[in-house]
């Protein structure tokens, strides 16, 4: 057996195990994906209080996109604020809708005709758009197939060994989970490393995953 094949074998296997205990996952597409952009800038280092607190306040301070566009960053900022490092994520939002002004329209369907791959490089052209923040926008706003990694999937497919030292996370997923699971094992993947496979004190012990997960077999092994 190749290591392709046993590495595709041990991510199915996490799949199943995951969605039997979460449940299954319905795609809820509510928001423009000009919405999803700048909430996930506004999501970056922060909690989803902290964020959703600071999008509120955005939209109470401001009417419309033309607006927070028009306003100084100081303003922008100061309506932000509950979600940290304000003046960095105004000037990433502002840079993004003034250059989609200059591109014609506050909307991102200009990318609705391209490629996964190139869709989310394109997102990250803007500054301050990096690869999870594009990633996002790409599955959950365009469904363009890429897989986002945050702090809680990194930690967890690399603990499983899913993702070996040196290779990108990003990439690597986005070729081996397939299209039609990736928003659900994305999110199933945030809620396990939330709950059980935490940055701290991970709760190996009663960790479901732990038959094939040889980073807590060792930790276990140790104590």
């Amino acid at each position: 057996m190749t290591n392709k094949t046993e590495r595709l074998k041990n991510l199915f296997w996490v799949r199943d195990r995951l969605e039997e205990e979460f449940g299954p996952i319905e795609k809820n597409r509510t928001r423009t994906p000009l919405d999803t952009l700048i909430q996930t800038v506004l999501s970056q280092n922060t909690n989803d209080e902290n964020r959703d607190k600071a999008e509120e306040d955005l939209w109470r301070t401001f009417d419309s996109y033309e607006e927070v566009a028009a306003a100084g960053v100081e303003e922008v900022a100061e309506a932000i604020k509950t979600a940290g490092l304000q003046h960095q994520k105004a000037k990433t939002i502002k840079g993004i809708l003034m250059g989609l002004q200059e591109m014609g329209g506050l909307e991102l369907d200009y990318l609705d005709d391209l490629g996964a791959k190139e869709t989310w490089k394109r997102l990250m052209e803007f500054d301050g758009v990096g690869k999870k923040t594009a990633a996002v926008v790409s599955l959950f706003a365009l469904d363009k197939p890429i897989f986002p990694v945050d702090t809680h999937v990194r930690r967890v497919t690399s603990r499983l060994g899913l993702i070996q030292s040196g290779e990108n996370h990003h990439e690597t997923l986005t070729d081996i989970v397939p299209e039609e699971d990736m928003y659900q094992f994305h999110l199933h993947l945030i809620r396990h490393g939330r709950e059980t496979c935490k940055s701290r004190n991970p709760n190996c012990e009663e960790c479901l995953l732990l038959e094939r997960c040889p980073t807590g077999k060792e930790k276990l092994a140790n104590d």
